[in-house]
């Protein structure tokens, strides 16, 4: 936008000899003359008058009397502007504006034709448009405040303050969008934890114009005992939903219980699980656990013998957990083969006997933290 006005700027310059521009500032809504003055003496008998207005590089001619006739009679209802042609004997051709909006902003150039030459004026106009006064909404659910305003230009600055005139703005977020007038909209969000009771206040100005318009609102910081009753009722709210939560978790899970036993019961093939590992790993204490967990009516025993030593460790061999399943051990000691080369022979043989006879295969592994282990190297050493 600057960048075409610069240009017609020097295109008119250049056109009229070098005539200087009057730059004018108006408020959007006021009315306003461009004032134009010449040597009446000197103007042809044809009283020949023009004015034209020139904005985004298109200029149109808005105004143009020769012999005290309008010759733009048919463009009356859509131009803008108003000269008066009886004052031309006075050496008058000024422009009157009314009710001045953005649209009216651009170079207005008049154009008089005298003896010896024409002559020549020019007018910048720019429009400032005074924004409407800010509204101040509280969200008390995030403890935010929105400040907003319309239709000014250009774009408005947005200041918030607290009690004893304390700056909020650096807390706040602005935004500005040009809605279809060419006027700008402004939406600012302040977000603020508030201790105590104060007055906060938004503030809309116009640097151009001069003006600042303010809203207030005096606001409470939600009292303590309000919020006592709200929280002991989440808390029970909660606590109730976590039994509730609980005790579906419970039904369910023992559900599902119920139809894996009977899904081991129906099993009728001879199966013999076999639980691999080395000694004090943790086996017979698997094994408990899995009777246990089948038999969940009868108490917990040791079945699997786990508290045993040797040479009596882990007696006895099997366990029967139903008629057809029964669970055994198979111990690996630290002088077995398992723990060289011919680990995978072992692995084979144990890969076949579960293919052939329904042995599957279960290794049980119990993994010592380091500072545990490290304790017991240091027993070993004292």
């Amino acid at each position: 936008m600057k960048i075409f006005v610069i240009v017609l700027i020097l295109l008119v310059v250049k056109r009229t000899g070098g005539s200087v521009v009057n730059k004018i500032t108006a408020a959007r809504g006021n009315d306003i003359w461009l004032d134009c003055t010449f040597d009446a003496a000197r103007m042809r008998q044809d009283k020949a008058v023009w004015w034209s207005h020139c904005k985004n590089s298109v200029c149109t001619d808005i105004q143009h009397f020769r012999d005290g006739v309008d010759q733009l009679q048919d463009m009356a209802a859509s131009r803008r502007g108003r000269v008066y042609p009886d004052k031309f004997r006075d050496g008058n051709a000024s422009l009157f504006i009314e009710n001045v909006q953005m649209s009216d902003e651009g170079l207005y150039e008049l154009t008089v034709i005298l003896t010896g030459g024409p002559y020549n004026k020019i007018f910048l106009l720019t429009v400032l448009a005074s924004s409407e006064p800010p509204e101040l909404t509280e969200a008390l659910d995030t403890r935010s405040f929105t400040c907003s305003s319309r239709n000014g230009f250009p774009p408005a600055l947005v200041t918030w303050t607290g009690g004893s005139g304390k700056n909020y703005t650096p807390d706040s977020v602005t935004q500005h969008t040009l809605n279809p007038e060419g006027l700008y909209d402004v939406v600012s969000k302040l977000t603020r934890s508030l201790t105590e009771e104060e007055t906060i206040c938004c503030t809309v100005w116009n640097q151009p114009l001069q003006e600042h318009k303010t809203n207030c609102t005096q606001v409470t910081p939600e009292s303590s005992d309000k919020l006592i009753p709200i929280t002991i009722t989440l808390t029970s709210v909660l606590l109730l939903l976590l039994l509730l939560l609980l005790g579906f978790v419970y039904i369910w899970k023992g559900q599902n219980l119920t139809r894996k036993r009977k899904r081991i019961s129906h099993f009728t093939y001879h199966t013999v699980t076999v639980l691999i590992g080395r000694p004090q790993h943790g086996v017979p204490s698997v094994i408990n656990s899995c009777v246990f967990a089948y038999k969940a009516e009868e108490p917990f025993e040791n079945w699997a013998g786990a508290d045993k030593k040797p040479p009596h460790y882990a007696l006895p061999e099997e366990v029967p957990l139903t008629e057809h399943i029964t669970i055994t051990r198979a111990l690996l000691e630290k002088e077995d083969r398992f723990w060289t080369d011919e680990r995978e022979a072992y692995l084979d043989k144990w890969r076949r006997e579960e293919r052939s006879h329904r042995h599957p295969f279960v290794f049980v592994h119990r993994l010592i933290p380091h500072h545990c282990a490290d304790k017991k190297e240091l027993g070993k050493s004292r």
